[in-house]
């Protein structure tokens, strides 16, 4: 029975959702298509209908995932800074929580499977690649925002090391979530890099 685009569509959608989720949960290799396609409501068969394989679905629910995220640090940044709040700090300390730390299913796509995608084949690690540099963007942006007279490289840098601390500090935190307390330093440590990173002008 051929189907009408609309439906596609929301197939693939579905797909790409539970993607997200199921990796992020349980990794890349903990999950198979099979599993992918049952949590969407799909057959098995229908799957390759979408996506040639799991490596091209992964990358495109992981590479969707960070632009997301991305995309909605800018709506806080700005939120923030219309409300005269400090954007970086609102950033920093949006992404490490406890909540997050605790959310594997729709928590940071990079948290969770980027020491995994670095070692994976193409085309994981060139959507892993732009969806760090679209979050690192953020982060410049505000930066050269914040210190128009510092330089460019020296902003990037910055947004380098204050992404380098927050997802740090938010994998550690999850690594150490059976001890409550170290968990919660390993947050707020992270935390206070990440703005350290950030020079005075």
């Amino acid at each position: 029975m051929r189907v009408d685009r609309q439906t596609l569509a929301a197939h693939r959608a579905a797909i790409l959702d539970q993607a997200a989720r199921l990796f992020r949960r349980r990794g890349l290799n903990g999950v198979g298509i099979a599993e992918i396609s049952r949590a969407a409501g799909l057959t098995h068969g229908a799957f390759y209908g979408h996506y040639p394989s799991k490596a091209a679905l992964a990358a495109e629910a992981l590479g969707g995932s960070l632009l997301v995220a991305a995309e909605r640090w800018r709506v806080r940044a700005a939120r923030a800074r219309a409300e005269g709040r400090d954007p970086l700090a609102e950033l920093v300390g949006g992404y490490l929580t406890e909540r997050h730390r605790d959310s594997l299913d729709d928590g940071c796509a990079l948290a969770a499977l980027g020491p995994e995608v670095a070692r994976a084949e193409p085309p994981l690690p060139e959507a892993l690649r732009a969806g760090v540099q679209a979050m690192a963007g953020v982060l410049e942006d505000e930066i050269a925002r914040a210190h128009p007279a510092l330089p460019q490289s020296t902003c990037r840098d910055a947004s380098l090391a204050m992404l380098a601390a927050m997802n740090g500090g938010l994998i550690l935190a999850r690594a150490l979530a059976a001890d409550p307390e170290r968990s919660r330093a390993s947050l707020s440590a992270a935390a206070a890099l990440a703005l350290r990173a950030v020079p005075s002008a």
